[in-house]
């Protein structure tokens, strides 16, 4: 049976469904755009929650020593009390010295939608692309570089079945570290390789879980939502705390971010594992 702590997970999730789920009780799928930025919100108001004090959570561009600006991110977390170049509400343009993490919020994933597409005659930077290049200008791998979506339309049953996505994400190594694709399926980056693979292979690698409720628990589901929502969330605090105050992740912390029972990587679906060069 799931644990206090495993229950908090899946009420991550179930606040995130009904939330975005109730927008559109009011919102048409006219205006879409509205809906994505609510979405967005639904995030931002968690995390802001859930972060330390001396953090903050906004939306806005960071720009380097170079003057190079990154395309507007939909969510930064970085360090509340360092100098900003400017700020007005929750929009902000930050030095890359503040900066603790940046997430992408999707409504839904699609391996077009991560890997690029054309609209209207015209090529569309992919999701992974920008996370990437929003990453090259902050220039820091040790930050939270993170794409969260509601939904997937995309299956990885026998494996990822997008090899162009299987390129971009070999190609885009390093900065691009957590995906959560819906409330089920979660991927990590191990920049030494996977933990269990140790002894065998120690090549970075993007590893994926499969987190929904059936996989974990053993059981038929028709209501309960899956741990990824609260996996991803889990990953960019012990992120956040290890930049501002690692002291704080004792066991007892762990026990409280990671609850499944011999980790998650017992849900680890090796048949979708992309080992990096």
């Amino acid at each position: 049976m799931p644990n206090n702590n495993t229950r908090y997970q899946q009420s991550i999730a179930a606040e995130f469904i009904a939330l975005k789920d109730r927008v559109k009780f009011f919102i048409d799928d006219n205006h879409w755009g509205e809906d994505g930025r609510y979405k967005e919100i639904i995030l931002m108001n968690f995390l802001r929650r859930v972060l330390p004090d001396n953090v903050a959570v906004g939306t806005g561009f960071v720009k380097n020593r170079a003057s190079q600006l990154t395309d507007q991110i939909d969510i930064i977390i970085y360090k509340k009390n360092e100098p900003k170049l400017f700020s007005e509400g929750d929009f902000v343009i930050l030095m890359p010295e503040s900066v603790l993490g940046i997430i992408e919020v999707k409504s839904k994933v699609t391996p077009q939608v991560l890997h690029g597409r054309k609209k209207y005659e015209r090529e569309v930077l992919s999701t992974i692309d920008k996370c990437h290049l929003n990453g090259e200008v902050i220039g820091r791998t040790d930050i939270f570089n993170g794409i969260f979506s509601y939904e997937k339309q995309m299956s990885f049953r026998g494996g990822i079945q997008s090899n162009k996505l299987i390129d971009q994400l070999k190609e885009k190594q390093g900065y691009i570290n957590h995906i959560c694709f819906d409330d089920n399926i979660f991927m990590r980056y191990w920049p030494e390789g996977n933990p269990t693979d140790m002894r065998n292979e120690n090549r970075p690698s993007l590893s994926f879980y499969d987190l929904s409720y059936e996989k974990v628990f053993h059981q038929p589901n028709t209501t309960h939502s899956g741990l990824a929502f609260g996996y991803f969330i889990s990953n960019l605090l012990e992120t956040v705390y290890r930049l501002v105050a690692s002291n704080v992740l004792n066991e007892q912390y762990f026990e409280f971010l990671y609850p499944l029972e011999h980790t998650k990587e017992v849900h680890r679906m090796r048949d979708c594992e992309i080992r990096l060069n």
